[in-house]
C-alpha cells in the first residue's frame, strides 16, 4: 500500500497540459490496471435461477413471512433499501448498519460478504469460514461462493428475518441449524402464489439429482446466489464503456473527476475495473451513530479480535454509487457530496457530524452520536493513511468534477429505478 501511493502522488505531478486528457487518463488507467467489465456468461441451470429469483422475493423464508430478501435489496432502490439503517423484521426497531447494494457479487474477486467480511470462501481450498463455525458438511458441499453462503444468515438472525421467539417455529428453533432445518421443510410444503406449482418441484427440477428429502439450506443458498450472480450483474456504465475505448462516453468534467479520483488517492482503496476491492478493510473515519443507547461498532475488530483493524470495514464497489445512498457501512452521509465533503477534511467531520432531524424524525427509534471525545478520538486515530489523516483539502471545482464522475459516469442506466426490474434481459 504504501509503495501504491508513493507511485500515486509521484504519478500525480505529471503535467497534463502538453498532452491530451484522454491520453493522460490511459496511461494511469492502465498503470493501475483498471479494464473493461464484460458481462458474466449466462448459466445453464436456469431451473435453479428460477428458483434462487422466487426465494429472493419470498417472505416465508422469514420467521413471520413478512419479509424477503428483497425488502433490503431492491432494484428500485439501488439494490439496497434507501435507509441509512435498515429496519429490524417487524418495523419497530433499526439495525446497526446499512444494507449494502449486491451489484457484481457474484463475479470472480468477492471472496468476502457483509461489511466485516464475516463470510468468507477460499475458493482453492473450497472451505468457508462463517459466523456458524459447525456448519455441516452437507450444507457447505452445496454452495459454492460467498454470496451463497451470506444468504444463510439474514435467515437466522432475529432483528433481519427470524424474529423473536415465541412468534413463529423459525424463532423458537434451539440452533441455528434447526432453524435451517424448519424452514426448509416450511418451503417444502409452501405452494407458490398464482403458479400452481410447491417449492418441492422447483427443488426437483433445480437439483434434479437431489432426492427432495435431502434438499437442505444450502440448495437454497446456492440457488440464491446463483440468482443474484447472474441478475444483478452491471456493466453497462458511460465509465466502462470508457474503458473499453469510446472516449465520448465521458463529458469533460467526468474525465477531469477520474483524474481528481486517481491523482488524489482514492483509487488506493478502490481499486479495479469496479473501483473496490472486495478483500480489503479499512477505516476511513466514519463517524457512529445508531439506536440509543450507542454501542460502537468494532466492524472487523469484532471478527478477528486485532486492535489495528477496530473500526475497519469492507471497501465497496463504487459502480452504481449515485444509486446507493446513503453511504458509509452506517449511512452517515445522505449524499455523495457529503462523502467528498467528509474525505476532504476528515477531522473535522468527525468532530461536527450530527444526525438531521428529518433522520431522527424519520427513524422509530431515539438515535444518538458517539460523541464523546475520546471516542472520536479513537475514530481519527483509527485512519491510518496519511493522505486520509490530512484530509483531501479539495477545492470546490474538484469537488464538482469528482461528484460528476461518481454521480453520473458510474451509474449503469439498466439500474436507474425506471428502467430497474428483477426480472430484466439477461445481457446487461
Amino acid at each position: 500500500m504504501k509503495l501504491l501511493l508513493l507511485t500515486l502522488f509521484a504519478f500525480a505531478q505529471a503535467s497534463v497540459h502538453a498532452e491530451d486528457i484522454d491520453s493522460v487518463l490511459k496511461q494511469k488507467l492502465d498503470f493501475f490496471r483498471v479494464y473493461p467489465m464484460e458481462s458474466m456468461p449466462v448459466q445453464e441451470n436456469r431451473a435453479q435461477i428460477e428458483l434462487g429469483r422466487r426465494l429472493f422475493m419470498e417472505p416465508a423464508l422469514s420467521g413471520n413471512r413478512n419479509i424477503s430478501c428483497m425488502a433490503c435489496h431492491h432494484p428500485m432502490k439501488g439494490m439496497s433499501d434507501g435507509l441509512p439503517l435498515s429496519r429490524t423484521e417487524d418495523r419497530k426497531g433499526i439495525l446497526k448498519r446499512n444494507s449494502p447494494a449486491v451489484f457484481n457479487l457474484g463475479r470472480p474477486g468477492h471472496p468476502f460478504m457483509f461489511w466485516d467480511g464475516r463470510v468468507h470462501f477460499e475458493a482453492s481450498t473450497k472451505t468457508f469460514t462463517t459466523p456458524e463455525k459447525n456448519l455441516s458438511k452437507e450444507i457447505t458441499d452445496v454452495m459454492t461462493s460467498a454470496l451463497s453462503a451470506q444468504a444463510l444468515f439474514p435467515m437466522v438472525s432475529m432483528e433481519e428475518m427470524k424474529g423473536k421467539s415465541g412468534e413463529n417455529e423459525i424463532a423458537d428453533a434451539k440452533s441455528n441449524q434447526e432453524a435451517w432445518e424448519r424452514i426448509v421443510q416450511r418451503l417444502k410444503n409452501e405452494k407458490i402464489e398464482g403458479r400452481g406449482k410447491s417449492y418441492s418441484e422447483l427443488f426437483l427440477q433445480a437439483y434434479p439429482e437431489t432426492p427432495v428429502q435431502k434438499i437442505n439450506i444450502g440448495h437454497v443458498a446456492e440457488a440464491i446466489g446463483r440468482f443474484e450472480s447472474e441478475q444483478f450483474q452491471s456493466t453497462g456504465s458511460p465509465f466502462n464503456q470508457y474503458l473499453k475505448g469510446n472516449t465520448e462516453a465521458l463529458t469533460l468534467s467526468q474525465k477531469k473527476g477520474l483524474l481528481v479520483f486517481m491523482d488524489r488517492g482514492c483509487i488506493a482503496c478502490h481499486q479495479g475495473s469496479e473501483l473496490g476491492l472486495n478483500t480489503f478493510f479499512a477505516s476511513v473515519g466514519v463517524p457512529q451513530w445508531g439506536a440509543k443507547p450507542m454501542q460502537k461498532d468494532l466492524g472487523r475488530g469484532d471478527i478477528n479480535n486485532e486492535t489495528f483493524r477496530k473500526l475497519f470495514f469492507r471497501t465497496p464497489s463504487l459502480l452504481n454509487v449515485g444509486l446507493t445512498a446513503p453511504y458509509m457501512h452506517n449511512g452517515a452521509f445522505a449524499t455523495l457530496r457529503d462523502v467528498i465533503n467528509h474525505y476532504s477534511n476528515i477531522k473535522n467531520s468527525i468532530e461536527t457530524f450530527s444526525v438531521s432531524e428529518t433522520t431522527r424524525t424519520s427513524l422509530p427509534v431515539e438515535v444518538e452520536v458517539l460523541n464523546d471525545q475520546g471516542s472520536k478520538s479513537e475514530i481519527f486515530r483509527s485512519v491510518v493513511a496519511p493522505f486520509l489523516r490530512n484530509g483531501l483539502n479539495l477545492s470546490e471545482s474538484e469537488k464538482n468534477h469528482l461528484e460528476a464522475f461518481l454521480k453520473e459516469a458510474l451509474t449503469d442506466p439498466n439500474w436507474v429505478p425506471a428502467n430497474s426490474l428483477v426480472e430484466r434481459p439477461k445481457n446487461h
